[in-house]
């Protein structure tokens, strides 16, 4: 079957992004919008998509995985996907497009999962998080993203200039920061994903299974890197 290609460039944007970050986000946000007017409607749609751990637990695992493509705050759905624009490029250039895909699906499952155990020792959460929106799983991508660019400088919000480093910093300390005014339980679902995502990029169990030295040094014996561009950055096929 031959594939449209003023599909293809709509889910790129004019070739900004790749396709499985577009595709994304404009699910996301269709979906967001038409939960919303459906709801107004009679049709629980939103509220059958949400994470919500008892509801988990009562069979409805589907939420494990459709929580973060409804947003109910226009606000927080216009920078939710700004971010997944921004980090999502090079996360799908790195990883690609398909890994790319099940990292975020799978942040999405494993931050419900942990947060429906959570709430089996932890009452309050299961009261508290009914976290619609994409935030937590891009909290999770951002964490990844700087700890696979530690060095790449970026301006958070077009006028401070962070490194990958400081940003991860920033990262974690605003949830904790959310999350002493708001109370923990309810971000739970946040700090659960960037902790998975720390773990993923980071893998600390991975050198336990490393190859011996002599097979490992006959494997990719040469790299090119550039002298005018950061080691940790490779080439990119979208640009902004």
């Amino acid at each position: 079957m031959a594939r449209n290609p003023r599909l293809g460039e709509a889910l790129t944007f004019g070739g900004r992004v790749p396709p499985a970050v577009g595709g994304l986000i404009l699910a996301t946000g269709l979906l967001s919008v038409g939960s919303v007017i459906a709801e107004r409607s009679g049709l629980p749609i939103l509220q059958l998509s949400l994470l919500a751990p008892a509801a988990i637990w009562a069979g409805q695992v589907w939420r494990l995985v459709t929580w973060p493509f409804f947003e109910t705050d226009p606000i927080g759905l216009l920078f939710g996907l700004l971010m997944l624009f921004w980090f999502g490029r090079d996360l799908a250039l790195a990883w690609g497009e398909r890994r790319f895909l099940l990292a975020y699906l799978g942040l999405a499952a494993a931050a419900g999962a942990v947060t429906a155990l959570a709430g089996l020792a932890w009452p309050e959460v299961m009261v508290l998080v009914r976290a619609p929106g994409p935030w937590p799983v891009v909290d999770g991508l951002v964490v990844a993203w700087a700890l696979l660019f530690p060095g790449r400088q970026i301006l958070v919000w077009f006028a401070l200039p962070v490194s990958g480093r400081g940003l991860l910093w920033l990262t974690v300390g605003g949830t904790l920061l959310y999350s002493a005014f708001g109370g923990l339980a309810a971000y739970v679902p946040h700090l659960a994903a960037e902790a998975v995502a720390a773990l993923a990029v980071l893998r600390p169990w991975a050198g336990r299974f490393r190859l011996p030295g002599r097979l490992r040094r006959g494997r990719g014996k040469f790299e090119v890197i550039h002298a005018d561009r950061d080691p940790d950055e490779r080439k990119p096929r979208w640009l902004n």
